[in-house]
């Protein structure tokens, strides 16, 4: 506590200081107001916003003038945050608004600084804990920064904060609009009932009253939040909170629930309302660690408007690096433009020529020349699993057994010759216990030299090891077969909180080969360093099950970064995602790449459905590949029918589910049915159907 300590005595000290010569500039300021006799609220205001705060509680409501959207405190109990605590050995919440002392300071005009001190709980006053917190209001803006400035436990143990806990929530069927989360490409969770079949609707129902519509998700983990912000929106005003850069909360959700599943314990109801909410969890064990978040209201605005709103955040944080700069640098980055995204696998990483999978090189060669000839793909990018004849994270020597060197160059070079991409499978990240080689000599180890992450088989390498294993191979490989591109696996799907310097250096190293980069899942951080990302899909996650998927992440970084399907779960494999059409839909109204992924046995299963992702998918991806995402809306009251515009002036329409339906100006799309308008005016109208032959 310290360096917190420390740096709060100096605030202190200047916010005395500040007292002084500000009571004579304004009459407004109070020094101090505390719960105990006085019954006055500070308020603070500007063009855009009026922020109230309650001193009976510590919690604030937000009135946003211009749609005239008042966002309330916590509708269940009132609690400004919910601090988790050990008392008597046990690990408990409680709800700070109920503190023996609450104090409010108006620092200046535009902050105010709250102190919860001495929580009681179950009647038991736990002296010695403190809260202390600001908000703070932009004087020119309508956007109000919160933070956690301090705390102390006492004698007790401290463990996380929720707060602001519940604060700009919706009620469930009251107010009509969304949660909105940007986990994976993203989804928004509507706040009211709205048509779907039987089934869907069973799901959703039940998930608002059991703990599977609550949950808690980190920052930018493989299943996580892939962007630093959340948000909820009604009919008449949105608010979208950006975690500062150097903050690290996870994030919990609690998705129209009435947290029944509280109460089932004792066979009572809960007496709280069905309401949406989003809140910032701060681990109070990483004392030092900055605990800022950014609110900023949006008249009338939605979850497109809170994408634009960080996509300006995220060009200032230097995160933006547009595809037409990447492709100036290396020219080979236009051909992921319309290209059918192909991993071929064979058995590596996870087995060396394995039994009835395994390919030689010159049936990778065979599938590359039918896609071109046959098939008539026009871009292409070729993912070769099992071209070594070491386990990961040893990416050399090429297998003789499969063709060699020259094998694979003779297909590296097709791919060039038809304008193709190709990489081999690389990874750094893991060895596997399956590997006569396997070695936990790579593995990190904690400061008493035990094991870290030995339970995680796809992230167990000191990542301070992992640019030292790819400089092994890669420089080789790269001469060997003159490659222009490279998919590194999996080490760039995580950001833990803790120093991430091995992570970049690898990233740093690939970028310097100037190939066309890619990786599975990536995150934000690293799209200055890749040119695309494979994944940034829903599998197992329990939120896209009771919500529906939007294109959050395209909607701010479509123009920055290549988005393409997951191999676990490609285009032409049925996941709760959908089957081949619905994720084809998806694609173009995203603007995200087709992905195939099967073993070479299938290859022939797969030519219809590769023909129809270069027909369908492909040109529009083309002609939007560099553009911007520019818009998003739902036009049916069951959201399946769907509409997205680019940059390029490219509008795409689609159908969703198996019914006809109509736009509001009486367009009609036909069920899994689609209709593209491209930059020229030409439109492209079809539809996926179910067949049979007898």
């Amino acid at each position: 506590m310290r360096k917190i300590n420390n740096r709060i005595l100096g605030m202190k000290a200047l916010g005395a200081f500040c007292c002084i010569v500000l009571f004579s500039s304004f009459s407004g300021v109070q020094k101090g107001v505390t719960s105990k006799g006085d019954e006055s609220s500070i308020v603070l205001e500007n063009k855009y916003l009026k922020v109230t705060v309650d001193q009976k509680n510590g919690c604030f409501t937000v009135l946003e003038k211009i749609s005239g959207q008042q966002w309330n405190p916590d509708p269940w109990e009132q609690a400004a945050g919910i601090l988790g605590v050990t008392v008597n050995g046990k690990s408990e919440t409680l709800n700070i608004s109920k503190s023996k002392t609450i104090k409010l300071q108006r620092k200046s005009k535009d902050v105010v600084a709250i102190s919860f001190v001495d929580p009681v709980f179950e009647g038991q006053t736990l002296e010695g804990i403190s809260i202390d917190t600001e908000l703070r209001l932009d004087p020119t803006m309508s956007k109000l920064d919160i933070e956690v400035v301090s705390y102390k436990g006492g004698k007790y143990k401290l463990s996380d904060l929720r707060y602001p806990t519940r604060a700009f929530s919706l009620e469930t069927d009251v107010d009509k609009g969304a949660a909105v989360i940007p986990q994976k490409q993203g989804v928004i969770c509507p706040s009211y009932i709205f048509p779907m079949n039987g089934g869907s609707f069973c799901m959703w129902d039940d998930a608002t009253y059991t703990a599977k519509s609550t949950g808690t998700l980190d920052l930018f983990n493989a299943s996580g939040l892939s962007m630093p912000w959340w948000g909820t929106y009604n009919e008449k005003s949105a608010v979208i909170g950006i975690v500062d850069e150097a903050s690290r909360p996870k994030m919990f959700y609690n998705i129209n629930n009435n947290g029944q599943y509280l109460y089932n314990s004792e066979g009572k109801m809960s007496p709280n309302k069905r309401i949406a909410y989003l809140e910032p969890i701060w681990n109070l064990k990483k004392e030092d660690q900055l605990k800022l978040m950014s609110y900023q209201f949006i008249p009338n605005g939605n979850y497109v408007d809170m994408a634009k709103v960080y996509r300006k955040e995220a060009v200032k944080r230097g995160f933006f690096v547009s595809l037409e700069d990447k492709a100036k640098r290396d020219p080979d980055v236009k051909k992921l433009a319309g290209a059918v995204y192909m991993g071929v696998y064979g058995g590596y990483p996870h087995y060396v020529e394995m039994p009835g999978m395994t390919f030689t090189f010159k049936e990778l060669s065979d599938m590359i020349k039918t896609t071109h000839d046959e098939l008539k793909v026009d871009n292409a990018f070729f993912h070769a699993w099992g071209v070594f004849s070491n386990f990961v994270p040893n990416c050399w020597p090429i297998n003789e057994n499969l063709g060699g060197v020259a094998g694979l160059k003779e297909a590296v070079d097709l791919t060039k010759k038809y304008g193709y991409l190709y990489s081999s499978y690389h990874a750094y990240s893991a060895t596997l216990e399956n590997d006569p080689k396997f070695d936990t000599g790579l593995f990190a180890t904690n400061d008493k030299g035990n094991l870290k992450n030995t339970g995680s088989r796809w992230a167990n390498i000191d990542q301070n090891k992992q640019l030292g294993l790819a400089q092994k191979s890669l420089d080789k490989e790269i001469a060997a077969l003159g490659l222009e591109a490279d998919i590194t696996d999996i080490s760039f799907s995580y950001f833990a909180d803790e120093d991430n310097t091995g992570y970049f250096n690898l990233a740093k190293y690939l970028d310097s080969k100037n190939l066309v980069n890619g990786t599975e899942h990536g995150q934000q951080q690293y799209i200055p360093y890749f040119d695309m990302f494979e994944g940034m899909t829903y599998l197992n996650s329990s939120l896209a099950q009771i919500s529906h998927r939007a294109p959050l992440f395209n909607l701010v970084f479509h123009d920055a970064i290549g988005v393409f399907g997951k191999i676990q779960d490609p285009d032409n494999q049925i996941s709760e995602n959908g089957d081949f059409a619905v994720k084809s839909l998806r694609n173009i109204l995203f603007g995200v790449g087709s992905t195939i992924f099967f073993s070479p046995y299938e290859f022939d299963g797969m030519k219809d459905m590769i023909k129809m992702a270069n027909e369908v998918v492909s040109p529009v991806n083309k002609e939007t590949f560099f553009a911007e995402l520019k818009s998003h809306e739902y036009l049916s009251p069951d959201f399946n029918l769907q509409r997205s515009k680019f940059s390029s002036g490219t509008v795409v329409l689609v159908n969703l589910g198996p019914v006809k339906q109509k736009t509001k100006e009486g367009k009609e799309v036909p069920g899994f049915g689609y209709e593209v308008t491209y930059k020229d005016g030409k439109v492209s109208k079809g539809s996926f159907q179910v067949g049979l032959k007898h």
